[in-house]
């Protein structure tokens, strides 16, 4: 039996295994942010993002947007990873970072499930 040809990338990128797996990686960088698998669902499933035309992420999705969607997760998980790194090396910065998640805790998304993990 010969292997089968590696199918053309724009082809694959398209195919709904890929997309799915794609969907999977999100998820997963999501949980590498900190959210949990129920922080993760109401993510892409309640949570409107401006950037997304205040669709939700699977809304975006759906509609075959999902290079924005994944700029918008990848650029999260940059973000975190950056303030991450920043904080181990400065206790000036993670006191910052304490007293503006203060100030966010204090408006009105502060009851959020996704605001209270942080």
């Amino acid at each position: 039996m010969t292997p089968k040809e590696p199918q053309d990338t724009e082809t694959n990128s398209t195919s709904p295994f890929e997309i799915s797996r794609q969907a999977a990686a999100l998820s997963h960088l999501l949980g590498e942010i900190g959210l949990s698998s129920t922080e993760q669902t109401t993510w892409w499933n309640l949570v409107a993002q401006p950037d997304l035309g205040n669709r939700t992420a699977t809304q975006a999705w759906l509609d075959g947007d999902t290079v924005a969607v994944k700029a918008l997760v990848e650029g999260w998980y940059e973000a975190t990873e950056s303030a991450a790194n920043r904080a181990s090396s400065s206790t000036e910065y993670l006191e910052i970072l304490r007293k503006k998640l203060a100030e966010l805790n204090k408006g009105p998304l502060g009851n959020s499930s996704i605001r209270q993990s942080a």
